[in-house]
Parts: C-alpha cells; sequence; structure tokens
C-alpha cells in the first residue's frame, strides 16, 4: 500500500487505472482529468515526404531543397517529441495511485 501524500493514510489507497475501470460510464464523465492519456494518431508519412523531396531538391542542385530537408528534419523531430511525451504521460498513468478518502491522484 502506498501513502497519500495529502490525507496521509494507506487504507483507502488504489492503483488509478484499477479505480478509473471499475467507474461506471456515466461517472466517468464527471473526472475527465482522471481518464487515461489517449494515444496521438500521428502521420509520420507528410513529413518524411518533405524530407525526401528536400532530398531530390538537393540532387538536383535547387536551393529549394534546402528548405525542404530543414522543414522535414524539424517537423520530424517535434513529432518525436510530441510521441515521446505522449508515451511518459502513459506510462505515468499507469503508475499513478489514487486516495478514495480524498479523491487525489499522485505517483508513488
Amino acid at each position: 500500500m502506498y501513502i497519500c501524500p495529502v490525507c496521509k493514510r494507506s487504507d483507502r489507497t488504489t492503483a488509478l487505472s484499477t479505480y478509473w475501470r471499475a467507474l461506471p460510464a456515466d461517472r466517468r464523465a464527471g473526472v475527465p482529468h482522471l481518464a487515461r492519456p489517449a494515444l496521438h494518431d500521428e502521420r509520420w508519412a507528410a513529413p518524411l515526404g518533405l524530407l525526401t523531396l528536400g532530398c531530390a531538391l538537393l540532387l538536383s542542385e535547387a536551393w529549394l531543397g534546402l528548405v525542404g530537408v530543414a522543414g522535414g528534419g524539424v517537423w520530424l523531430v517535434s513529432l518525436r517529441d510530441k510521441v515521446t511525451h505522449a508515451a511518459r504521460c502513459r506510462a505515468d498513468w499507469h503508475r499513478k495511485q489514487f486516495c478514495r478518502r480524498c479523491h487525489h491522484d499522485f505517483l508513488p
């Protein structure tokens, strides 16, 4: 058992994922802040296409290829960071505990 940092009790703590699954659907709508973070369906084709087009333009010695390579690279890095952040949020959600006494969610 984990001790709640707010009420300093351990007798009513449970895993947040277990508490969320036990809630009826109508009660889940009232506590959206406890919901599992959504997986974002990221599209990788557009930034990869821009990067490929930029490389092709660079090979044909067009200055616009540099813009395409830079734009595609920045887009891919930002997309990777967004996916990493979403995965970290989901992992934290699975580790969180919930206190049924004071209705506080916390990381152990």
